[in-house]
Parts: structure tokens; C-alpha cells; sequence
């Protein structure tokens, strides 16, 4: 099977995707280049950071030396592609070096980044380094010889319009927002976007909402403005619950949010009341969690929550700025002492062998009880007059 990434790859730089400024600054470096200096690009996955390289050298008829420095974490192995790379090429004008994911390195290799150092300043041909980190503790020493070009992700409308053009050239019919969804959802990466389409699309001529069940979200941390319209436009339960179990988001910030911003996303009186009904369902699953601590539920409250994304009859506004909840404020004013009843049941743990989570749920309360009658008791268990004070007001 041919990859879709791989067969509509561009074949030349105007079929490169909004990063027209990055395209020109390696064009004028390039132009200026002199030994001993490279070109750093770093930004997000699958933005074309490694494309550019492979587009210029192929219009300039230069052959492209290649290498992932993730994989080949050891200096020899490193030394070794760099010798080959500082020779010369027979059938073409020059050479391109691109060493990918150099972030990637061991810390624990220091001979591996001296050895791309020496590369840099013995290359008779551009060094270009990719990287998602640049500013990587292990990559100080590099950047004093590189220029760096920064890449952005890739705007959701640039990504949709790619895979109409895709779907257009496979003869696959989409329906509205399918496609948007899909850009959506891969966060500014056209690779993950393409790569999702193909699957998709196996089988099948024409695609809907519910093809897009099969995804089950890649497992990629999404945050809270990747998240809300996956939950209120995905039109699918699977989607959004996958999405809410793959964020770096709790599901009761989560639901938080949600509840914030129903009377921004539906456009009716009756769809907007139709999202808190079921939101109000997944709440009595919430407390139910908080009550009696069974996780379990928090199962049921995420799958009902999930349900949001089929209320009312489809139509949403247009773009919608998503609302921060009060009650994060709330919570954002109460961090220190959240930090420090936190650090309190990870000394509590440690001392009883358990989790910091089972200290608070089990041990706490029962502490502030005994510590009423056993004046030797917090001094037993290494606290501080502060943590001392947590426990009584607890």
C-alpha cells in the first residue's frame, strides 16, 4: 500500500503549506552560506520542517544525505554517516546534510553532539538540523553554530483545503465539515491530517461523521481549545470521549469547560437547554465520584458528557472564542494550598507506603482525630508546624 504521505508529498516548493517565510529565509541562508555554519529548524511534527530540505535539494539537483539522529544514538554510528557525508557526490551538482530529530540524542551521548559540531565546521556542503526543541539543555553547544528557523502549525483552513485536493485527485466524496474536523483534530500536523484521511477513507467513496469513529483520536495530548470542538462538532460519542481520555485536561476541568460554553456554541434556546440536561446527567455521576470516591463512575460521567457533541440538530455558530470556567479562577487562587496539602500526603505516603491520593483519602481525616489525642503523633511522622496546621484545617 502506497502511503498517501509519501505519494502526495510535494514535488517542488510551491506545493509547500504556510511556511512561506521559513521557505525564504532557507533560500537566503542558503544563499550566503559559508562553512562552518547551519540551519536549525524546529517547530511542531509534520509541518515540513524536513520537507524543505528535500524539495531544494531536489530542484537543485543536489543529492540529499539523510539521517535520523534518534535512531542512531551512539557517537560511532553518528561518525560514521558523517564521514560518508563529507564526500563527494558524483552525479549531482553538491550535497544537502540533514540530520533529523537531533533533540532526540541520548543526554547521555555528549560525544554525539561534538560529533555534528565537527561536522558543521568541516562541511564543504549546507548542514540543516531538525529538531521539535531546540532549546534542549544537550543542544546549547549547538546553536552557537546554527541560524535557527522557527515553523508554526499549520492553520486548520490550509489543512482542509490539502485534503479536498487529496480526496478530489482518490475520487472520494466528503461531506461538510468532515474534512474540517479532520484538520481540526490533527493541531496544525498535515501528516497525522493525511495519514488519518487514509484511513478513513480505506474502502470507501464517499466519507461521513461517522467514518471518523474509527479513529479513536491518535493518543496525542490535546489541549483544552483542541479538545471543545471535538466534544461540541464532532457529531460522534466515540470521538469526543476519546478526545476528553487523551487530553493533559482532568475530566472535571474538562467539565467544567463544557459547562462554561453551551450558551456560546448552540444557537437555540432549546439546544442550548438540550446540553446542559445532559450535562447535568454526567454531573450526577461527577458527585457520585466526589461522594462516596468511586472512580468507576468517572467512567459514566465521561461518556455521558461525551453525549454533548449530539445535542440540538447539527447547526453551531461560527468560530466561537472558548471561555475560560470562574471557577478555574477559584482554583487558580487556591494553588499554594492545593500544592501543599499535595506535598503533605506524598510525605504522608511515603512514611505509610502509600499513594499521595490514598494519604488524603484515607489517612487525613484520621489523623486530624488522633493528632487531638496523641500530641507526639505529627512529630512521629516528620511533619512541620505548617503541615501540622493543614492536617487541623483540613
Amino acid at each position: 500500500m502506497i502511503l498517501w504521505t509519501d505519494k502526495y508529498k510535494p514535488k517542488n516548493s510551491d506545493g509547500i503549506i504556510a511556511q512561506k517565510k521559513a521557505l525564504e529565509q532557507t533560500r537566503e541562508w542558503l544563499g550566503k552560506w559559508k562553512k562552518g555554519r547551519a540551519l536549525l529548524f524546529y517547530g511542531p511534527p509534520g509541518v515540513g520542517k524536513s520537507l524543505i530540505p528535500e524539495v531544494l535539494a531536489s530542484e537543485g539537483n543536489m543529492e540529499l544525505m539523510q539521517l535520523n539522529a534518534s535512531e542512531k544514538r551512539n557517537t560511532e554510528q553518528i561518525e560514521r554517516f558523517l564521514h560518508t557525508a563529507r564526500t563527494r557526490s558524483l552525479f549531482s551538482r553538491g550535497k544537502f546534510i540533514l540530520l533529523d530529530e537531533i533533540d532526540g540524542i541520548s543526554g547521555q551521548d555528549r560525544g554525539a553532539v561534538s560529533s555534528i559540531i565537527k561536522l558543521i565546521k568541516n562541511s564543504d556542503y549546507p548542514v540543516f538540523l531538525v529538531a521539535n526543541d531546540p532549546y534542549s539543555a544537550k543542544l546549547r553547544p549547538l546553536r552557537a553554530y546554527a541560524e535557527l528557523v522557527k515553523f508554526s502549525r499549520i492553520p486548520v483552513p490550509s489543512v482542509a483545503k490539502r485534503l479536498r485536493e487529496i480526496c478530489e485527485k482518490e475520487g472520494i466524496k466528503a461531506e461538510p465539515d468532515v474534512l474540517k474536523n479532520l484538520a481540526r483534530w490533527s493541531q496544525g500536523d498535515l501528516r497525522s491530517a493525511i495519514t488519518d484521511l487514509q484511513m478513513v477513507c480505506q474502502g470507501e467513496k464517499e466519507i461521513s461523521p461517522k467514518n471518523l469513529e474509527i479513529l479513536g483520536f491518535r493518543e496525542r495530548e490535546a489541549g483544552v481549545f483542541e479538545i471543545m470542538p471535538a466534544i461540541f462538532r464532532s457529531g460522534s460519542i466515540n470521538a469526543a470521549r476519546n478526545m476528553i481520555k487523551t487530553a493533559d485536561k482532568d475530566p472535571d476541568e474538562i467539565f467544567l469547560w463544557i459547562e462554561a460554553n453551551i450558551q456560546y456554541e448552540f444557537r437555540e434556546p432549546e439546544e442550548i437547554a438540550e446540553a446542559y440536561d445532559i450535562l447535568s446527567k454526567a454531573d450526577i455521576f461527577r458527585g457520585i465520584v466526589s461522594r462516596q470516591q468511586n472512580w468507576r463512575f468517572k467512567g459514566y460521567m465521561i461518556d455521558i458528557m461525551s453525549g454533548v457533541s449530539l445535542a440540538g440538530n447539527g447547526e453551531r455558530h461560527g468560530w466561537v472564542k472558548y471561555q475560560s470556567p470562574q471557577k478555574l479562577f477559584i482554583l487558580g487562587s487556591t494553588k499554594a494550598k492545593r500544592a501543599a496539602m499535595e506535598s503533605l500526603c506524598r510525605k504522608i505516603g511515603s512514611v505509610l507506603h502509600c499513594s499521595s491520593r490514598k494519604a488524603k483519602e484515607a489517612y487525613v481525616p484520621y489523623l486530624k482525630i488522633l493528632m487531638k489525642k496523641q500530641k507526639g503523633l505529627a512529630e512521629g511522622l516528620g511533619l512541620e508546624p505548617e503541615e501540622i496546621e493543614i492536617i487541623r484545617k483540613f
